[in-house]
């Protein structure tokens, strides 16, 4: 499975050339890439941000572990790390969509993945990353990304990039409206700090061989503070929320490859494939063989 660090790789994949002046943003529409005839990709992970708006598009989409085929309007999200395939086997008439590949540098070079994640929450693993549109929202979220992939091509012009990022952002709090998040996202205290960057860890590091000492150390706290603080936050124990991620990515491995599980294995950090089965099926109540056979 391939890792893309940067867009112009993974646009190239794609047969998409992609402007050389700004490797923080790319948009384009679907339908001037794309041909309406049957077409597979991945599974890949990339460690920017996706989001996609389409409409009138025969495709199977797999986003981490969820399987979405979105003929009705809708928007989809793609964190850094996580595992992505798709299958293009038709457009309907008048179909129309945008992908959006950018990195939170755009919108400011003090803006880094944490508080990226903070402001736009609906971009973490644990949130649905579909949403279905109304007519209404549909319009809106379609305004927004025509006018930001014309500015896009407008490279010429004076501030090119603070416009880029302008529209970006109000698209991103319009998608954000949406899903009606509270207001206020900031921490309350040190301890949900401390939990919400243990998680942001988990999301791109999480392995059966990496220990909780593993990311207290990388938080500059210690073992116990960091598991009493994870506890006293979520309800649970830091060593179950590591279990989770590992299941997540597990899962996600399943569905989108055809890696033998031996490999998939030891991709998680286990020595041997026996012990990720005992492992899967003490989490999940059914063998990864079985789990992978699921519809």
């Amino acid at each position: 499975m391939k890792l893309y660090h940067n867009i112009r790789d993974l646009l190239l994949d794609w047969g998409i050339h992609s402007k050389p002046n700004n490797g923080n943003i790319h948009i384009f529409r679907i339908e001037d890439h794309f041909e309406d005839k049957p077409l597979a990709f991945g599974p890949y992970q990339q460690d920017f941000f996706e989001l996609t708006f389409g409409i009138g598009h025969d495709a199977d989409i797999t986003i981490g572990a969820s399987r979405f085929n979105p003929v009705q309007a809708s928007i989809s999200f793609t964190p850094p790390y996580q595992i992505t395939s798709w299958k293009l086997h038709r457009f309907h008439k008048d179909s129309l969509g945008y992908m959006i590949l950018f990195r939170p540098q755009l919108l400011g070079a003090t803006l880094d993945k944490i508080d990226f994640y903070k402001t736009y929450p609906f971009l973490n693993l644990h949130t649905a990353p579909m949403l279905f549109l109304d007519d209404e929202q549909q319009t809106t979220i379609v305004d927004l990304m025509r006018t930001l992939h014309l500015e896009y091509n407008n490279v010429g012009q004076k501030g090119h990039e603070t416009i880029l990022a302008a529209y970006l952002t109000i698209i991103l709090e319009k998608v954000k409206g949406l899903f009606q998040t509270p207001a206020n996202l900031g921490f309350a205290s040190r301890i949900q700090e401390i939990a919400f960057r243990f998680e942001v860890l988990l999301k791109d590091q999480a392995r059966y061989d990496l220990k909780i000492p593993h990311f207290a150390e990388q938080l500059h706290i210690s073992t116990p503070y960091l598991s009493e603080t994870v506890k006293k936050v979520t309800g649970r124990t830091a060593i179950s929320i590591l279990q989770e991620y590992v299941i997540l990515k597990a899962k996600s491995l399943l569905k989108q490859t055809d890696s033998p599980i031996g490999t998939i294995a030891e991709s998680l950090g286990f020595t041997e494939a026996t012990n990720f089965n005992k492992y899967f099926k003490k989490n999940t109540g059914i063998t990864p063989g079985a789990y992978r056979k699921l519809p």
